[in-house]
């Protein structure tokens, strides 16, 4: 029968078995670790908003080229 190896962490530079904690101190490293998940979709979700605000930023531009073909006054600021 294999062994299973215990899950670990390191923090501070030291190594520690993570069934050995206290509960206090598993709790907050799942904190940590959902943390550090929600910041991952967060910046995941970012990347979307900005590529689609370029999308219709490239919509908006390709609007005002077929409009301006169309003999629409552009005002020069």
């Amino acid at each position: 029968m294999e062994q299973q190896e215990k899950a670990t962490i390191t923090f501070d530079d030291k190594t520690y078995v993570v069934e050995d904690l206290s509960e206090g101190a598993q709790y907050c490293l799942g904190q940590i670790q959902d943390l550090q998940q929600q910041g991952n979709a967060a910046r995941a979700r970012v990347d979307q908003l900005s590529m689609a605000e370029q999308g219709f930023m490239n919509a908006l531009r390709e609007e005002i080229r077929k409009s301006e073909e169309g003999d629409v006054e552009v005002v020069e600021e």
